[in-house]
């Protein structure tokens, strides 16, 4: 059983780039500054994957496909979030770091390939956003949006939290 276990996160690289990335944030809030700094870079180079160290992602999110992905510094991610490639979370212009102007996933949400949430915008629980849409406004929780910009499709009917 340890063993499945073992192999199943070796062969899993969404676990091993939350893993690692969770390293690399527990070593910077100790203000080490070097390590964390070559585990980034090394998920930049071996994942196609830039995710930012003051990001606060839960342990629980799942990224399909790695490739691409993109999430910026005041990026929150709650529990049971779904990634697919070539997302990107962040800022919509220069200096949001700053004013912290960062999106917020809520759980149980799914982001599919290509889409872009930009500013301080809500993904509300339970939401889906479509492939290769722009998202810069709040989506209400339950909720399906596609599009550029992105607006609202349907009600989610198949919520993965049950709630």
């Amino acid at each position: 059983m340890f063993l499945k276990k073992i192999y199943s996160f070796l062969n899993n690289p969404s676990r091993k780039l939350i893993y690692l990335f969770n390293i690399a944030q527990k070593l910077n809030d100790k203000k080490i500054k070097v390590l964390p700094k070559l585990i980034e870079r090394y998920i930049r180079i071996n994942y196609g994957s830039y995710i930012h160290l003051n990001a606060k992602i839960h342990p629980s999110v799942k990224f399909m496909h790695i490739n691409g992905i993109v999430i910026g510094e005041g990026v929150l991610i709650e529990e049971n979030v779904v990634i697919y490639q070539q997302v990107t979370l962040g800022g919509k212009e220069m200096g949001d770091g700053m004013k912290g102007n960062y999106p917020t996933i809520k759980k149980n949400s799914i982001i599919f390939s290509g889409a872009k949430i930009l500013g301080d915008v809500t993904i509300g629980e339970n939401s889906v956003i479509g492939a290769n849409s722009v998202v810069n406004k709040n989506v209400p929780k339950n909720s399906v949006f596609a599009g550029v910009p992105a607006r609202f499709i349907k009600e989610n009917s198949n919520k993965l939290g049950g709630s």
